[in-house]
Protein backbone atom coordinates (compact mmCIF):
# COMPACT_ATOMS: atom_id res chain seq x y z
CA UNK A 1 0.00 0.00 0.00
CA UNK A 2 2.83 2.39 0.87
CA UNK A 3 4.54 1.60 -2.42
CA UNK A 4 1.30 2.39 -4.23
CA UNK A 5 1.05 5.80 -2.56
CA UNK A 6 4.68 6.51 -3.41
CA UNK A 7 4.11 5.65 -7.05
CA UNK A 8 1.11 7.96 -7.23
CA UNK A 9 2.89 10.79 -5.43
CA UNK A 10 6.00 10.44 -7.57
CA UNK A 11 3.88 10.40 -10.73
CA UNK A 12 2.04 13.56 -9.67
CA UNK A 13 5.33 15.32 -8.93
CA UNK A 14 6.99 14.30 -12.21
CA UNK A 15 3.99 15.23 -14.36
CA UNK A 16 3.69 18.57 -12.55
CA UNK A 17 7.37 19.36 -13.18
CA UNK A 18 7.08 18.52 -16.89
CA UNK A 19 3.83 20.46 -17.20
CA UNK A 20 5.29 23.55 -15.52
CA UNK A 21 8.32 23.50 -17.83
CA UNK A 22 6.14 23.19 -20.95
CA UNK A 23 3.72 25.92 -19.91
CA UNK A 24 6.24 28.20 -18.24
CA UNK A 25 8.53 28.15 -21.27
CA UNK A 26 5.68 29.51 -23.39
CA UNK A 27 5.10 26.41 -25.50
CA UNK A 28 1.35 27.08 -25.44
CA UNK A 29 1.85 30.85 -25.45
CA UNK A 30 0.85 33.32 -22.76
CA UNK A 31 -2.56 34.84 -22.12
CA UNK A 32 -3.55 38.47 -22.46
CA UNK A 33 -3.52 39.00 -18.70
CA UNK A 34 0.10 37.91 -18.62
CA UNK A 35 1.13 40.63 -21.06
CA UNK A 36 -1.02 43.20 -19.30
CA UNK A 37 0.26 42.57 -15.79
CA UNK A 38 1.88 39.26 -14.90
CA UNK A 39 5.01 39.75 -17.02
CA UNK A 40 6.23 42.28 -14.44
CA UNK A 41 8.74 41.21 -11.78
CA UNK A 42 7.71 40.67 -8.15
CA UNK A 43 4.57 42.76 -8.45
CA UNK A 44 3.41 44.33 -5.18
CA UNK A 45 -0.11 45.24 -6.26
CA UNK A 46 -3.48 44.62 -4.71
CA UNK A 47 -4.81 44.72 -1.20
CA UNK A 48 -4.58 42.21 1.60
CA UNK A 49 -6.95 39.87 -0.24
CA UNK A 50 -4.84 39.32 -3.37
CA UNK A 51 -1.30 40.62 -2.82
CA UNK A 52 0.03 37.11 -2.22
CA UNK A 53 -1.45 36.10 -5.58
CA UNK A 54 0.39 38.94 -7.35
CA UNK A 55 3.64 38.05 -5.58
CA UNK A 56 3.52 34.38 -6.50
CA UNK A 57 2.41 34.87 -10.11
CA UNK A 58 5.14 37.45 -10.84
CA UNK A 59 7.87 35.89 -8.70
CA UNK A 60 11.20 36.60 -10.39
CA UNK A 61 14.76 35.59 -9.46
CA UNK A 62 17.80 36.88 -11.39
CA UNK A 63 15.57 38.05 -14.26
CA UNK A 64 14.02 34.59 -14.52
CA UNK A 65 10.22 34.78 -14.33
CA UNK A 66 9.65 31.87 -11.98
CA UNK A 67 5.98 32.77 -11.48
CA UNK A 68 4.64 31.13 -14.65
CA UNK A 69 6.48 27.92 -13.80
CA UNK A 70 5.36 28.07 -10.18
CA UNK A 71 1.68 28.67 -10.91
CA UNK A 72 1.59 25.90 -13.54
CA UNK A 73 3.23 23.52 -11.08
CA UNK A 74 0.79 24.39 -8.27
CA UNK A 75 -2.19 23.97 -10.60
CA UNK A 76 -1.01 20.58 -11.79
CA UNK A 77 -0.02 19.14 -8.42
CA UNK A 78 -3.24 20.33 -6.75
CA UNK A 79 -5.46 18.70 -9.38
CA UNK A 80 -3.39 15.52 -9.12
CA UNK A 81 -3.88 15.45 -5.34
CA UNK A 82 -7.62 16.15 -5.48
CA UNK A 83 -8.23 13.66 -8.29
CA UNK A 84 -6.32 11.00 -6.37
CA UNK A 85 -8.37 11.57 -3.20
CA UNK A 86 -11.60 11.48 -5.17
CA UNK A 87 -10.77 8.20 -6.90
CA UNK A 88 -9.80 6.69 -3.54
CA UNK A 89 -13.25 7.65 -2.25
CA UNK A 90 -14.85 6.11 -5.33
CA UNK A 91 -12.57 3.05 -5.04
CA UNK A 92 -11.40 3.52 -8.60
CA UNK A 93 -7.85 2.26 -8.29
CA UNK A 94 -6.73 1.76 -11.90
CA UNK A 95 -3.38 3.54 -12.14
CA UNK A 96 -3.50 3.92 -15.93
CA UNK A 97 -6.97 5.48 -15.74
CA UNK A 98 -5.80 7.94 -13.09
CA UNK A 99 -2.78 9.06 -15.15
CA UNK A 100 -4.87 9.37 -18.30
CA UNK A 101 -7.57 11.50 -16.65
CA UNK A 102 -4.95 13.54 -14.81
CA UNK A 103 -3.05 14.43 -17.99
CA UNK A 104 -6.29 15.25 -19.82
CA UNK A 105 -7.49 17.32 -16.88
CA UNK A 106 -4.46 19.61 -16.69
CA UNK A 107 -4.93 20.44 -20.38
CA UNK A 108 -8.59 21.46 -20.10
CA UNK A 109 -9.96 24.99 -19.93
CA UNK A 110 -10.01 25.59 -16.12
CA UNK A 111 -6.31 24.73 -15.78
CA UNK A 112 -4.91 26.09 -19.05
CA UNK A 113 -6.90 29.31 -18.62
CA UNK A 114 -5.17 29.81 -15.27
CA UNK A 115 -1.56 28.96 -16.12
CA UNK A 116 -0.61 32.32 -17.62
CA UNK A 117 -3.89 34.22 -17.85
CA UNK A 118 -6.08 34.09 -14.72
CA UNK A 119 -3.02 33.31 -12.64
CA UNK A 120 -4.09 34.65 -9.26
CA UNK A 121 -7.44 32.93 -9.62
CA UNK A 122 -5.57 29.79 -10.63
CA UNK A 123 -3.59 29.87 -7.39
CA UNK A 124 -6.81 30.28 -5.44
CA UNK A 125 -8.38 27.40 -7.37
CA UNK A 126 -5.37 25.21 -6.60
CA UNK A 127 -5.62 25.87 -2.88
CA UNK A 128 -9.33 25.02 -3.00
CA UNK A 129 -8.56 21.75 -4.82
CA UNK A 130 -6.11 20.84 -2.05
CA UNK A 131 -8.72 21.84 0.53
CA UNK A 132 -11.24 19.56 -1.20
CA UNK A 133 -8.74 16.71 -1.17
CA UNK A 134 -8.37 16.98 2.60
CA UNK A 135 -12.11 17.42 3.01
CA UNK A 136 -12.68 14.10 1.24
CA UNK A 137 -10.39 12.38 3.74
CA UNK A 138 -12.07 14.15 6.71
CA UNK A 139 -8.99 16.22 7.55
CA UNK A 140 -11.06 19.29 8.24
CA UNK A 141 -8.37 21.40 9.89
CA UNK A 142 -5.99 21.04 6.95
CA UNK A 143 -8.89 21.73 4.61
CA UNK A 144 -9.68 24.91 6.53
CA UNK A 145 -6.05 26.08 6.44
CA UNK A 146 -5.74 25.81 2.66
CA UNK A 147 -9.06 27.46 1.88
CA UNK A 148 -8.17 30.20 4.37
CA UNK A 149 -4.88 30.86 2.56
CA UNK A 150 -6.88 31.16 -0.68
CA UNK A 151 -8.40 34.36 0.72
CA UNK A 152 -5.04 36.12 0.26
CA UNK A 153 -4.49 35.08 -3.36
CA UNK A 154 -7.61 36.35 -5.12
CA UNK A 155 -10.98 37.92 -4.31
CA UNK A 156 -12.72 34.67 -5.21
CA UNK A 157 -10.97 33.04 -2.27
CA UNK A 158 -13.16 35.07 0.08
CA UNK A 159 -16.24 33.79 -1.71
CA UNK A 160 -15.24 30.14 -1.35
CA UNK A 161 -14.15 30.60 2.26
CA UNK A 162 -17.63 31.90 3.13
CA UNK A 163 -19.20 28.86 1.44
CA UNK A 164 -16.87 26.68 3.55
CA UNK A 165 -17.97 28.42 6.78
CA UNK A 166 -21.65 28.13 5.86
CA UNK A 167 -21.13 24.42 5.09
CA UNK A 168 -19.93 23.64 8.60
CA UNK A 169 -22.56 25.90 10.14
CA UNK A 170 -25.19 23.94 8.22
CA UNK A 171 -23.68 20.61 9.32
CA UNK A 172 -23.78 21.81 12.94
CA UNK A 173 -27.42 22.89 12.69
CA UNK A 174 -28.40 19.68 10.90
CA UNK A 175 -26.70 17.51 13.52
CA UNK A 176 -28.18 19.13 16.62
CA UNK A 177 -31.65 19.89 15.28
CA UNK A 178 -31.81 16.34 13.91
CA UNK A 179 -33.79 16.87 10.71
CA UNK A 180 -35.00 13.35 10.00
CA UNK A 181 -38.13 14.24 8.07
CA UNK A 182 -37.78 15.62 4.58
CA UNK A 183 -33.98 16.18 4.70
CA UNK A 184 -33.92 16.97 0.98
CA UNK A 185 -36.33 19.87 1.59
CA UNK A 186 -34.15 21.04 4.47
CA UNK A 187 -31.04 21.17 2.28
CA UNK A 188 -32.96 22.91 -0.49
CA UNK A 189 -34.32 25.50 1.95
CA UNK A 190 -30.82 26.05 3.36
CA UNK A 191 -29.51 26.68 -0.15
CA UNK A 192 -32.30 29.15 -0.92
CA UNK A 193 -31.58 31.03 2.31
CA UNK A 194 -27.88 31.16 1.33
CA UNK A 195 -28.88 32.46 -2.11
CA UNK A 196 -30.91 35.28 -0.55
CA UNK A 197 -28.17 36.17 1.91
CA UNK A 198 -25.66 36.33 -0.94
CA UNK A 199 -27.85 38.61 -3.05
CA UNK A 200 -28.47 40.89 -0.08
CA UNK A 201 -24.80 41.09 0.95
CA UNK A 202 -23.47 41.63 -2.59
CA UNK A 203 -25.83 44.56 -3.08
CA UNK A 204 -23.97 46.37 -0.30
CA UNK A 205 -20.42 45.23 -1.02
CA UNK A 206 -20.06 45.04 -4.82
CA UNK A 207 -20.65 47.64 -7.52
CA UNK A 208 -23.48 45.83 -9.30
CA UNK A 209 -24.18 48.91 -11.40
CA UNK A 210 -20.81 48.68 -13.11
CA UNK A 211 -20.30 47.39 -16.65
CA UNK A 212 -21.77 43.93 -17.19
CA UNK A 213 -19.64 42.09 -19.72
CA UNK A 214 -19.13 38.68 -21.23
CA UNK A 215 -15.58 37.34 -21.63
CA UNK A 216 -15.15 35.69 -25.05
CA UNK A 217 -17.99 33.14 -25.36
CA UNK A 218 -21.21 33.34 -23.37
CA UNK A 219 -21.30 30.31 -21.04
CA UNK A 220 -23.82 31.64 -18.53
CA UNK A 221 -26.76 29.46 -19.53
CA UNK A 222 -24.91 26.14 -19.83
CA UNK A 223 -23.37 26.81 -16.41
CA UNK A 224 -26.77 27.73 -14.97
CA UNK A 225 -28.26 24.55 -16.40
CA UNK A 226 -25.48 22.52 -14.75
CA UNK A 227 -26.12 24.27 -11.41
CA UNK A 228 -29.88 23.69 -11.57
CA UNK A 229 -29.35 20.04 -12.50
CA UNK A 230 -26.92 19.63 -9.60
CA UNK A 231 -29.34 21.22 -7.12
CA UNK A 232 -32.29 19.15 -8.37
CA UNK A 233 -30.47 15.83 -8.39
CA UNK A 234 -28.73 16.16 -5.05
CA UNK A 235 -31.81 17.57 -3.31
CA UNK A 236 -33.33 14.20 -4.20
CA UNK A 237 -30.15 12.20 -3.57
CA UNK A 238 -29.59 14.01 -0.27
CA UNK A 239 -27.66 11.11 1.27
CA UNK A 240 -24.61 12.29 -0.68
CA UNK A 241 -24.91 15.70 0.96
CA UNK A 242 -25.00 14.11 4.40
CA UNK A 243 -21.83 12.08 4.02
CA UNK A 244 -19.72 13.94 1.46
CA UNK A 245 -18.63 17.44 2.44
CA UNK A 246 -17.31 18.30 -1.03
CA UNK A 247 -20.66 17.32 -2.51
CA UNK A 248 -22.40 19.58 0.02
CA UNK A 249 -19.92 22.40 -0.67
CA UNK A 250 -20.67 22.26 -4.39
CA UNK A 251 -24.40 22.10 -3.67
CA UNK A 252 -24.21 25.34 -1.69
CA UNK A 253 -21.87 26.81 -4.28
CA UNK A 254 -24.49 26.29 -7.01
CA UNK A 255 -26.88 28.48 -5.03
CA UNK A 256 -24.47 31.33 -4.29
CA UNK A 257 -22.94 31.39 -7.76
CA UNK A 258 -26.48 31.63 -9.16
CA UNK A 259 -26.93 34.67 -6.92
CA UNK A 260 -23.91 36.25 -8.63
CA UNK A 261 -25.54 35.63 -12.02
CA UNK A 262 -28.86 36.94 -10.71
CA UNK A 263 -27.14 40.28 -10.06
CA UNK A 264 -25.75 40.19 -13.64
CA UNK A 265 -22.14 39.97 -12.50
CA UNK A 266 -21.49 37.99 -15.65
CA UNK A 267 -17.73 37.61 -15.90
CA UNK A 268 -17.47 36.98 -12.14
CA UNK A 269 -20.01 34.19 -12.54
CA UNK A 270 -18.10 32.69 -15.46
CA UNK A 271 -14.83 32.66 -13.53
CA UNK A 272 -16.42 31.18 -10.41
CA UNK A 273 -17.99 28.38 -12.43
CA UNK A 274 -14.72 27.82 -14.27
CA UNK A 275 -13.02 27.10 -10.97
CA UNK A 276 -15.58 24.44 -10.04
CA UNK A 277 -16.02 22.80 -13.45
CA UNK A 278 -13.74 19.82 -12.76
CA UNK A 279 -15.02 19.15 -9.20
CA UNK A 280 -18.61 19.31 -10.49
CA UNK A 281 -17.85 16.76 -13.21
CA UNK A 282 -16.25 14.40 -10.73
CA UNK A 283 -19.04 14.77 -8.17
CA UNK A 284 -21.73 13.95 -10.75
CA UNK A 285 -19.96 10.60 -11.21
CA UNK A 286 -20.80 9.70 -7.60
CA UNK A 287 -24.32 8.96 -8.83
CA UNK A 288 -23.04 6.11 -11.00
CA UNK A 289 -21.68 2.68 -10.26
CA UNK A 290 -17.93 2.37 -10.44
CA UNK A 291 -17.78 0.73 -13.86
CA UNK A 292 -20.00 3.43 -15.37
CA UNK A 293 -18.04 6.16 -13.60
CA UNK A 294 -14.94 5.23 -15.60
CA UNK A 295 -16.76 5.90 -18.86
CA UNK A 296 -18.52 9.02 -17.61
CA UNK A 297 -15.38 10.74 -16.30
CA UNK A 298 -13.35 9.81 -19.38
CA UNK A 299 -16.00 10.95 -21.88
CA UNK A 300 -16.72 14.25 -20.11
CA UNK A 301 -13.03 15.07 -19.65
CA UNK A 302 -12.40 14.31 -23.33
CA UNK A 303 -15.38 16.47 -24.31
CA UNK A 304 -14.05 19.31 -22.17
CA UNK A 305 -10.61 18.97 -23.76
CA UNK A 306 -12.11 19.08 -27.26
CA UNK A 307 -14.16 22.17 -26.35
CA UNK A 308 -11.01 23.77 -24.94
CA UNK A 309 -9.20 23.22 -28.23
CA UNK A 310 -12.15 24.32 -30.37
CA UNK A 311 -12.49 27.46 -28.27
CA UNK A 312 -8.99 28.45 -29.38
CA UNK A 313 -7.30 28.09 -26.03
CA UNK A 314 -4.22 26.58 -27.65
CA UNK A 315 -4.15 28.98 -30.58
CA UNK A 316 -2.50 31.58 -28.40
CA UNK A 317 0.74 29.64 -28.68
CA UNK A 318 0.74 30.56 -32.37
CA UNK A 319 -0.82 34.02 -32.25
CA UNK A 320 0.74 35.58 -29.16
CA UNK A 321 4.35 34.57 -29.53
CA UNK A 322 4.93 37.86 -31.36
CA UNK A 323 4.96 40.17 -28.35
CA UNK A 324 6.04 43.29 -30.21
CA UNK A 325 2.65 44.93 -29.74
CA UNK A 326 3.08 44.61 -25.98
CA UNK A 327 6.55 46.13 -25.70
CA UNK A 328 5.24 49.64 -25.23
CA UNK A 329 2.18 48.58 -23.26
CA UNK A 330 1.38 50.96 -20.39
CA UNK A 331 -1.04 49.88 -17.73
CA UNK A 332 -4.00 52.17 -17.25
Amino acid sequence: MRLSHRIYNLSIFKISIIFSIIVGSGFWGYGIDYYEAYHFSNLNWGGWQDRLGFRLSTFTIFDIHVGVYLVSFILSISLGFYLRQFLILKKMDLFFFYILIYIIGIHTWPIIMSTSNAMRQGISMSLIFISFGYLLSSKNLKSFIFIFIAIFTHNSGIFYFLVFIYLFFLKFITKYLNFKKFPGIWYLLSGIIFFCLTVFSLKFTVDINGPSRIIEGDYRYPFLLISLAYISIFSYKFRFLKYNDVCLFLYLFCFVSSAVLFLELNWQYERLMMMMTLPLILTFSLLLKKEFSYFFIFLVFIALLILTILNGMYDQGLTLLDTSKYKNYILS
